[in-house]
């Protein structure tokens, strides 16, 4: 038989439609196992709320189910942490994909104890596939969970106030645009530091909690310029960073000189603005040398004026300050290199002491009298100072010696070295403070009586008091007291108070025989006639009431 070259062309035409065929038929076989497995599939959670935390009020709960087939009914059930079920729901479902909604007001949200919960879901679709799944969440003060229900920011800067931290996810708080001035700062999770209060004085970027051992000290790493601040209370970090980004031409700046050994991080200047950086405070003292460098160690680029005409020179000659010892603020343009730098205060005393022929002391510096200090740079005493004319009178000394003596330069301000003697108009007992923050001081003269309605006075308003109190002694003695005064017991009460006003009062908060400024009533020890004596002295004030 003759096979001709069309026979040839018709089988391979044959076997290529057959091919064709049998792809084609494996195809759909494909495709309807694929059908067949998506409607195998269960039904599933695609999402859920609430989740892990939700804040005390007015919430839904909600589920969203997925399934191969289609959904025919869903149950969702709210339990408390005991498991007792306190609200449940079944609704008809349709499709591949609905959800589960309890309205807030269909379970009374507003009304649930903060505590644990478990929200149940069952869902079921047309071929009687199941998805059963609990989700546990927490009824909080706060959207997310927190070992603390609130936290604040006191330092320095807002003179040890509190301004409120956000709760901004789990554990983390957060407040922004603050300026901390380059001062001291701690957080605290009360207004009133009732409870606990974070510090790290060693700027490792954890917190130390006053709760802990040693735990007491505060965030002093000279953050200045408006930053951003978060704390994780669960960790104890924190960061600080800036609140804008500004241009500079620098990763940092800081100062570095013979007085931290041209190393260390202590003197960090923040950058304010575009190029400008600023250091909110650092001590010089004569003959100081130091620049301003890059890196807390002398890595990348230095600055520095011999001259100190205003302009430092890239890598140049240090520094040498020929000013008093002080605190000074220190400003640097990393574009211009323009730089100022200007005082911020003198140091403060560490102690201080009364000198002066108004005082007990006289003009003998190794005689001189130690004042209480009441804060840092702050300083306070009751004392008996006579009246002198302009030769006489007081200073303040920081040592009993005249080195650094202060005096007054016009009524009621102080400078260093060369103030003028300090007088006060009467002869009486004195209250006198000392504020070298402000450079400040004060005289007030003081009359004092015991007030409240344990006293045969009761509690005047800023009528002249009776049961005033007179001075045991003279100069040098700081003892107050009333003898043979009646006083009446029971739930009675009294405090002691100068000048017929309550501007300058004392009260025993602890009753523990020390008095506070503005402290809590004295409670009456009981009926009967007794000595009553108010001591002022700068190592502390106390009193003591004795019967006859």
């Amino acid at each position: 038989m003759t096979v001709t070259k069309t026979d040839i062309n018709m089988k391979k035409l044959f076997l290529y439609f057959s091919l064709i065929f049998a792809a084609a038929l494996y195809s759909c076989q494909d495709k309807v196992e694929d059908v067949e497995g998506q409607l195998s599939f269960p039904p599933t959670v695609f999402s859920s709320s609430p989740t892990v935390s939700v804040k005390i009020g007015t919430f839904d709960l909600k589920a969203v189910l997925v399934s191969g087939a289609p959904l025919t009914s869903g149950t969702l059930t709210l339990k408390d942490e005991a498991g007792t079920t306190l609200y449940t729901m079944t609704k008809a479902l349709s499709g591949t994909k609905d959800s589960l909604v309890a309205k807030s007001s269909d379970f009374n949200s507003a009304a649930l104890p903060l505590g644990a919960y478990t929200m149940e879901i069952t869902g079921v679709n047309s071929r009687n596939l199941t998805i059963e799944k609990s989700v546990p969440f927490s009824v909080s003060q706060t959207l997310y969970p927190a070992k603390n229900t609130k936290m604040y920011i006191a330092g320095e800067f807002n003179g040890w106030g509190a301004a409120e931290l956000t709760l901004i996810s789990d554990f983390t708080w957060e407040i922004k645009n603050v300026d901390l001035q380059g001062k001291a700062w701690k957080l605290k999770n009360t207004p009133d530091w009732t409870d606990e209060d974070w510090g790290d004085p060693g700027c490792d970027g954890l917190m130390n909690s006053n709760h802990a051992e040693g735990g007491n000290g505060n965030t002093d790493c000279k953050f200045s310029g408006l930053v951003n601040i978060t704390f994780n209370d669960q960790t104890l970090a924190y960061s600080v960073k800036p609140a804008v980004n500004f241009k500079t031409n620098l990763s940092g700046l800081y100062v570095l000189g013979n007085f931290n050994n041209f190393e260390g991080d202590e003197s960090k200047f923040q950058l304010k603005a575009d190029n400008s950086w600023e250091l909110a405070e650092v001590r010089l003292k004569p003959n100081d040398e130091f620049k301003f460098s890059e890196s807390p160690y002398f890595k990348g680029k230095n600055y520095g004026d011999s001259d100190k005409e205003g302009t430092a020179a890239e890598y140049g000659p240090n520094f040498v300050w020929d000013g008093a010892d002080a605190f000074y603020k220190i400003t640097f343009n990393d574009a211009t290199l323009k730089y100022t730098i200007t005082l911020v205060r003198y140091p403060y005393p560490d102690k201080l002491y009364l000198v002066g022929d108004a005082s007990s002391a006289g003009w003998n510096p190794g005689a001189s009298v130690q004042f209480m200090k009441t804060a840092d740079g702050k300083f306070e005493m009751y004392a008996y100072l006579k009246h002198t004319d302009t030769n006489g009178g007081f200073k303040f000394l920081q040592v009993q010696d005249w080195a650094g003596a202060w005096g007054k330069s016009t009524d009621g301000n102080l400078v260093q070295d060369g103030g003028n003697n300090i007088q006060v108009p009467t002869d009486g007992f004195y209250r006198i403070t000392a504020d070298f923050l402000t450079l400040k001081y004060t005289t007030t003269l003081t009359t004092w009586a015991v007030v409240g309605d344990a006293t045969p006075g009761g509690w005047p308003a800023n009528d002249p008091d009776p049961g005033v109190l007179t001075l045991t002694g003279g100069m040098g003695t700081y003892t107050l007291s009333i003898d043979n005064i009646v006083l009446t017991g029971g739930t009675h009460e009294l405090k002691f108070r100068a000048n017929n006003s309550w501007d300058i009062n004392f009260g025993d908060s602890n009753a523990d025989g020390w008095l506070e400024y503005g402290g809590g009533n004295i409670k009456s020890p009981g009926d009967g006639t007794y000595l009553i004596e108010l001591n002022l002295a700068p190592t502390g004030y106390t009193y003591t009431i004795t019967k006859k």
